[in-house]
Formats: structure tokens, C-alpha cells, sequence
């Protein structure tokens, strides 16, 4: 019996020794993470890589379980159920409310690389604490840069002029830019998009070159002009508060760390979807336009304009729109000319 006894109690240490850290047999933290999207979309690349660090770096204390396709948070309410405590962390994107952070989007046009939109806000968010006081109910675990916005169209559009008599879909303070250009900026929803242009009514549209390949724009649109309309950083991953602070001091410290490694894995996979769109689009055809400086600079103007309305309206709630506009704008200046 003894000899069974120390049988047992060697299979059962091999068995600790082997065991992976990120596995349930060593967690002692559970947590939740809800997202809208499914297992194999480009942001639960990124929150797979973040939940597989978190592994790693507690050396197996922590776990935690994904819930996809908005099964655990929807996708329209996302935010305000995890302030409530449906789940641990989550994807956030909402729709209303954050008045500063929504209505600051568009500022950063006219930068071409993730990395330098990332570093300017980087600096914004020191110097604008409101920024970070709308988010005060959650713990920020990543911030994420949008992908910018280029022209699909069935015309060509090599300069400022040849918005002229255009159709195009656009959004937010974009449409001012259509308009002022001398075409007609309409909304229309993504999924009839594609519709639009294969009909005609519409013209061109201004989207992320991602859904050159998740909606198949090539097909409809042969002509892709480069104008990086910006749509800026943002929150994308939460934490409920009372999660957080039930974490031990050296745990938390950890997350604070992974908001950095979060954030990076995010934003290379969206400049990865963006890049095979584009690649697509090269592949079956598509001419890409790049318009000369001058010409991106008529453009540019125009958004200026329309812009520094969206930076008045939040001067009018009370907010530093113009004077974070103004910020934005120099560091853009600063890091890219």
C-alpha cells in the first residue's frame, strides 16, 4: 500500500509540473470576457493573444473565458452592461454618450500610420484629462486606432475637383467635405453599399480599405484614391470597475501593464485587414490613386472646416473641442511633415 501510496503521489506531482499555466487546474482568478464578434474575427485575434499573455505573465492564476458572437454582452449595449457587472471585460463600443471621445473622431485626417495616430493621443491624453474622465465607471484595458477611411469609386478621383457631381457615402463631418467639394455626401448603411455603387446611385464611398475585402467593393468600385480621412483612437476593451479592484496589487499591476501589449495586437490586426483589402484590390484590377500634395491639400482644407464644427458643437456642451482640435492638428503637423 505504501508503494501505491508514493505511485500516487508522483503521478499527481508530474502532473502539477506539467500542467500548462494557463490552464483552469492552476487559476485561482476566473473571469469573463464578452465581445459581438465570433472566435475568428480580426479582434478576437487580438483578445485570444491578450487572454493567452495574461496566462502567462500570472503564471497561471488568472483565467479567463471569452464568450463570442454577443452572447454575454450585445453589441449595441456593450458598454453599459459591463458598468453593470454582466461580465468582467469586455469590447466596448458606444454609440452615444462620451461626448469628447465621439465627437473627436475625425481630428487626426491626413495621417497614414496607425503608430503615429496611437503616439499623438498618447499625448493628447496628458494633456486633456477629460479624455480619460468620461471613462471613469470602467478600466480602460485597451485603446485601439480606427482604420482610415480612403475613396472607393466607379470614377476615377484624381484631384479635388473631380468630387464634383460625386455621389458618395460618407459619415459624420465627411459628408460637409463631399458637399463643400461640389458633390452630394449621402448616409447610407454599409450593407447596401455595395448595391449603391453596382446600380449607380451612388457614386463612390469613403470606408476602411478592410472591407475591400469583407463586403467585395473591387467588384463594384475600380478606382481606390488614397485620402486618409481619420477616424481616431478609442476604448475598445473595459473592465468593470469592482472586477478590477478585487484583483490582488500584483495582479492589477499586470493589467495595467497588458493595456499597452492589448492595444498593439489590436491595432496590427487592423492595419493587417486593411492591407489585404488593399492587396485584393491590386490583385483584381483595382487602380490605386495616390493624388498629388497639392491636391490632397484643397481637400484637407475643406475638412478642416467641417471639422472644426464638430470641435464648436463640443465647445457648446462645455468641452475643450476647439482647443483639442488645435492640439490635435499641431501634433499631426509635428509628426508628419
Amino acid at each position: 500500500m505504501k508503494g501505491l501510496k508514493w505511485v500516487v503521489l508522483l503521478i499527481v506531482g508530474l502532473m502539477l509540473a506539467v500542467a500548462p499555466s494557463g490552464s483552469a487546474f492552476a487559476a485561482d482568478i476566473k473571469l469573463t470576457y464578452g465581445a459581438a464578434e465570433a472566435i475568428n474575427h480580426t479582434f478576437s485575434k487580438a483578445d485570444l493573444a491578450w487572454i493567452e499573455y495574461i496566462h502567462k505573465e500570472t503564471n497561471g492564476r488568472v483565467q479567463v473565458t471569452p464568450y463570442w458572437g454577443g452572447t454575454l454582452l450585445s453589441r449595441r449595449e456593450n458598454t453599459q452592461e459591463l458598468i453593470k457587472g454582466v461580465a468582467d471585460l469586455g469590447y466596448i463600443s458606444p454609440r452615444t454618450g462620451y461626448d469628447l471621445m465621439l465627437g473627436s473622431l475625425s481630428f487626426p485626417f491626413g495621417v497614414g500610420d496607425w503608430k503615429v495616430v496611437a503616439r499623438i493621443y498618447d499625448e493628447i491624453r496628458q494633456q486633456f484629462p477629460k479624455m480619460e474622465d468620461e471613462w471613469s465607471k470602467l478600466k480602460i484595458m485597451a485603446r485601439s486606432v480606427s482604420s482610415n477611411y480612403q475613396l472607393m469609386s466607379t470614377k476615377p478621383v484624381r484631384s479635388a475637383a473631380d468630387f464634383n457631381g460625386l455621389i458618395v457615402k460618407a459619415t459624420g463631418s465627411f459628408v460637409d467635405v463631399v458637399k463643400a467639394l461640389g458633390g452630394d455626401g449621402i448616409y447610407l448603411p454599409m450593407g447596401e453599399t455595395y448595391v449603391g455603387l453596382q446600380k449607380g446611385t451612388i457614386d463612390a464611398c469613403f470606408a476602411p480599405l478592410s472591407t475591400i475585402t469583407a463586403f467585395k467593393f473591387n467588384e463594384v468600385a475600380k478606382y481606390i484614391t488614397i485620402v486618409d480621412l481619420t477616424s481616431s483612437v478609442r476604448p475598445t476593451r473595459a473592465m468593470n470597475l469592482d472586477s478590477y479592484n478585487r484583483l490582488p496589487n500584483d495582479i492589477k499591476a499586470i493589467f495595467d501593464k497588458s493595456v499597452e501589449f492589448w492595444s498593439y495586437q489590436d491595432n496590427q490586426w487592423r492595419d493587417a485587414d486593411d492591407i489585404e483589402g488593399l492587396e485584393l484590390a491590386k490583385k483584381t484590377g483595382c487602380e490605386i490613386i495616390t493624388l498629388p500634395k497639392a491636391e490632397l491639400a484643397k481637400i484637407y482644407e475643406v475638412a478642416d472646416v467641417a471639422v472644426r464644427k464638430e470641435a464648436a458643437n463640443l465647445d457648446k456642451k462645455g468641452l475643450p473641442g476647439t482647443q483639442l482640435y488645435d492640439a490635435v492638428r499641431a501634433l499631426v503637423d509635428k509628426y508628419t511633415k
